[in-house]
């Protein structure tokens, strides 16, 4: 019961994302990428297993949520480090980003969700992506940002759709 009521949560809030898919960042309330992947003739469970062996290869330090073979559904919660050097138009620094990832898998296919997307400041806050890129001097952590964040969704692809077995 308490696994429903967490996944009808979870799914409220990427819903109130308003995620676009084409890995296109929804700039209203939170920022969110979806891509919706064909798996050909691949099951729903071995997509799961897939998905989940790629998040503890990929990302052993996120936080898993929810794992439900049953339903396909895997949600975890993970970190994302920036670091910039320092240029003449920017100090540099690095910069950590909090991040939760939907994989919901049905009839052959799963679709993959990054969502609320936030800067975590030193303090253990999270300032949410729209207000943290807003200033001039993080458009270049947001811009690098944006291009983890579109490759970690191409990485779980090839390592669920395109999964070579031993």
């Amino acid at each position: 019961m308490s696994k429903s009521i967490l996944i009808v949560v979870l799914a409220c809030m990427i819903s109130s994302a308003h995620a676009h898919s084409n890995l296109k960042p929804a700039m209203n309330s939170k920022i969110a990428y979806t891509e919706t992947v064909d798996c050909g003739s691949v099951s729903l469970i071995d997509i799961f297993r897939r998905a989940r062996l790629w998040v503890s290869k990929s990302a052993p330090d996120s936080k898993t949520l929810v794992d439900d073979k049953e339903t396909g559904d895997l949600v975890t919660q993970g970190q994302i480090t920036i670091t910039i050097p320092r240029s003449e138009s920017s100090a540099g620094g690095v910069y950590k980003f909090a991040y939760v990832l939907s994989v919901e898998c049905a009839n052959r296919k799963y679709r993959a969700s990054l969502a609320n997307v936030e800067y975590q400041e030193s303090a253990g806050r999270g300032v949410p992506l729209e207000i943290f890129s807003q200033k001039t001097e993080n458009k270049v952590a947001a811009a690098e940002l944006d291009g983890k964040l579109k490759a970690l969704l191409a990485d779980l692809q090839t390592n669920v759709k395109d999964y070579k077995p031993f």
